[in-house]
């Protein structure tokens, strides 16, 4: 089990380790699993985001419009949560 952050209500949540994304328990966002393209960081990210700040790097990035398999962005990988754009 993964011990992950959701980036929406910064609760703790439990994921199991292969998992691409989970909905969370308190805010019931849709959470998802990314990987950063500039500096390899995998961060949870709210599906609803079109766009977000990179939790290690700071580049604003844009979300893929439709979520396919993201290699590399599994519960078991996760190193932080992406922040909100802009920042709040």
């Amino acid at each position: 089990m993964a011990y992950v952050t959701c980036p929406w209500c910064l609760t703790p949540q439990h994921v199991a380790d292969e998992d691409s994304g989970y909905q969370c328990f308190t805010c019931a966002a849709e959470i998802r699993f990314f990987k950063c393209p500039e500096c390899g960081f995998v961060q949870t990210v709210n599906k609803m985001w079109t766009v977000f700040i990179c939790g290690r790097c700071e580049a604003t990035l844009d979300l893929p419009r439709r979520w396919g398999y993201l290699p590399g962005a599994r519960a078991s990988l996760v190193e932080g949560a992406g922040q909100s754009w802009p920042k709040l």
